[in-house]
This record gives C-alpha cells, structure tokens and sequence, in this order.
C-alpha cells in the first residue's frame, strides 16, 4: 500500500495567508479606484453644472443693451431729482429698484431709468453651504444680483411678410380706421392705435399680424416706447387679437401708475404721439435661491417678472444650476471721474459705479460662480464635498465700444 502525498496543515495556512493577502491588496487597488473614479464623476458633474449656469450668464450678459437707448429706458417716476417705485426681480416679493437720496448717489436723482446693466451688490440671498458629516446647513456671505436688459430683435409676426414689431412706427389714428392705414414708415397714418394713457395697443394686422412667430407676444412681456420725446416701458397684461392691454397691479408696477414722468402719456402730450417705435424688451435677472432647498442652493435665471396672473403665472423661475454656495459680479467702468482711490481695486473691477460714475460706463462684466458636489466624496473615514468654481469677464457688445480720441477738431484745438 502506498503512502498517499498532500499539503500539510502548515503549508496550507501559508497558502491560505498569501491568497488572502493578494485578495486583500486587490480589493483596497478596486476600493481605491472606485473612490477615484467617484471623485472624477463628482468633479465632472460640478464642472459641468458651473458650466452651464456660466453659459447663460455670458449669453446674456453679452447682450446687454442691444436695441436700448444709450440713457436706459425711462421708468414711472416723480420727475427730476425723484423716486420710482418698480419692482426689481431677484429680490423679496416688494422690493423696488434703488432710489437712493441724491448726495451720494449710486444712480445720480433716483432710479428714473431702467439701464442696460443693474449692479446689486451683496443684496441677494446668503450663499449657504452644507456640513458633510451632520448634514447642517451653514450660512455663508450674501450673493450678487444683476439685472439685464437688451431688446428683442428676432420677433416676427405671423404673416407672410414676417414683419417686425420694430418695423413700423405707431401712428395716432386721424380720422383713419384700423387696417386701413398702410405700414410706411414716412406716411402720415397709423401702425397703430395707442391710448394716450397707456392702457392698451391695437397692432394693425398689415403691419405686424399677432401674435408673432417662434415666440409669440403674450402675458408678462415687456413693450418699450420710443419717440422723440423720450421712451417708456409697459408689461403686458392680457393679449387679446390684434390687442396687446397694459392694465394696471402689474408686477413690476410699470403700468397705469399715474406717475408724472417716464409714463406713455408724457410720450404724446395732449394726447398726439409723434412717430413711436415699438419693441419687444427682455430683462433677465440672475441670483441665488438658498431659502427654497438651503441644502442645495440654486443658481436662478429669471426671464421679466413671476407670478403673474395668479391664476396661470407667466416667467417662473428656472434654476439653471444646482449646489451654488457663491455668486459675484464686478464691474469694469471707462471714463471714471471719480477721485483717485474711490475705486480700492481700481475701476476695472469695482461691485458697483459710484456716483458721478453711473452704469452706463460699464463695458465688462467679471463673474465668480463657486459650487459644490451633490454627493458627499469619502476618500478616508470623514465624507467631505468637492468643490469648484469658475470666473470669466464678459465684454459686454452694445457698452463696450467708446470713442477714447475725440474729433479731429477736439484733438487739435488749444487748450482752454
């Protein structure tokens, strides 16, 4: 009988031992790189959620005051010197833009204007943040605010013409019926019915056939004015055919306010309006929400103004990037007549023009958006977040073109 060959108990630990150690030191190389490849995925997302929120800041802020008068447009106001009362989107429900005394002013007499840029520094809502390991949420510093404004210059009508709503000047009817008049800028008729108050705007349909194209006319659009007397701002509150109603309790109080400047009426004294322009305005607001979800803060676009009519509101709100803990803009003013050190940092990169400056001498804008992961990243026992940010400078196209050298004539007469 022979005698049978085998492993020893001895042999059969250390096998044991060696395997176990291999497995061991090949699951902690996958436990790694699955750490690893979270973190990529989480850092991926941030990047790309920042991404996103900057790609629409730049779009519209590049288009900041395309279509607008070089002074803004004229809001409802209490004349020279005075106050206004409307609504500034981005804020708490009720809070108007600035209408600060007029020694020292950020916006020299009041806020009679709506201008192509509106700074808000640090009046926003306080950029909060999230404690990895109890969930807690922490309060940071306030965010930035910023108005945009710029015009609509792609608005159809529905017509084979495809006209603009810009195309044609609005005439006050005399002694013409609408539809009969033609859309000739130099004839002596009607576009146009146009209340001498404001309250509505019966479109001729030869001019411009309602609603419009791509993106019709409808409630919670903003309508600019322009005439040689000076220009003013409506919110459409009902559409209705060929008319277009500014009624009154708008949401941006723009509309019926009885105010004695900046209104439609002062646009045609008497009653008679000279040849108006037209124009579809979009005012694009963007700000932080950390009080809806303040364990995940939200980077908001608002397009105009919410919640109106309660019923069906018009513009929500649309979050556009997700766990933004920090939003800031500055601002790079030309032709500062400012004392030197008004500016600490200098006036390419001011929170805000300070009087006599104003900001139509903005002509870029530089943006901070910082933010974090969804998830926390547990690389050792602690969980922690990843964080990124992103900043970039916008030229703003409609601003940013001055005339720094003067006429032949200014640069060579003598000095006075």
């Amino acid at each position: 009988m022979k005698r049978q060959k085998g492993f020893s108990l001895i042999e059969l630990l250390v096998s044991m031992a060696i395997v176990v150690a291999v497995v061991g030191v090949a699951i902690g190389a996958l436990i790694q790189a699955q750490r690893a490849t979270e973190a990529v995925a989480f850092e991926a997302n941030d990047q790309e959620n920042l991404r996103a929120g900057m790609h629409f800041m730049i779009k519209d802020i590049a288009q900041a005051g395309e279509g607008i008068p070089p002074g803004g447009i004229s809001v409802p106001n209490t004349g020279a010197g005075g106050t206004s009362a409307i609504i500034r989107p981005g804020m708490s429900a009720g809070v108007i833009f600035p209408n600060p005394a007029p020694i020292p002013p950020s916006f020299p007499g009041g806020f009679l204007s709506l201008t192509a840029l509106v700074p808000g520094s640090q009046i926003g809502q306080i950029g909060k943040g999230v404690d990895p390991v109890t969930n807690a949420v922490l309060a940071g510093n306030p965010t930035d605010v910023i108005n945009v404004l710029y015009a609509d210059d792609v608005l159809v009508d529905a017509s084979a013409n495809a006209n603009h709503l810009y195309e044609f000047p609005v005439y006050q009817p005399v002694n013409l019926p609408v539809g009969t008049q033609t859309c000739n800028a130099g004839a002596a008729s009607s576009a146009a019915v146009l209340d001498p108050n404001g309250a509505f705007l019966v479109l001729d349909p030869a001019c411009f056939l309602m609603p419009g194209k791509t993106n019709p006319i409808t409630v919670g659009n903003l309508i600019m004015f322009q005439n040689q007397n000076g220009t003013a701002v409506e919110y459409v509150t009902a559409v209705n055919g060929q008319t277009i109603s500014f009624s009154g309790g708008d949401p941006a109080n723009l509309n019926a306010t009885g105010a004695p400047a900046g209104t439609v009426t002062q646009l045609g004294p008497g009653g008679t309006f000279p040849p108006t322009i037209i124009s579809r305005v979009w005012m694009v607001s963007y700000y932080l929400d950390s009080t809806t979800n303040p364990s995940h803060p939200q980077l908001i676009r608002q397009v105009n103004y919410p919640n109106y009519p309660a019923g069906s509101p018009a513009n929500p709100p649309t979050a556009i990037a997700d766990n933004i803990e920090a939003l800031s803009f500055s601002y790079d003013i030309t032709g500062s007549t400012d004392p030197l050190g008004t500016y600490p940092v200098g006036p390419g990169n001011t929170p805000a023009p300070v009087s006599p400056d104003t900001p139509n001498q903005i002509r870029a804008v530089n943006i901070f958006l910082a933010g974090r992961s969804d998830q926390t990243y547990s690389p050792v026992a602690t969980p922690q977040f990843l964080r990124n940010n992103l900043s970039t400078q916008v030229s703003v196209r409609s601003l940013s073109f001055t005339n720094q050298f003067g006429t032949a004539a200014s640069a060579t007469a003598p000095p006075p």
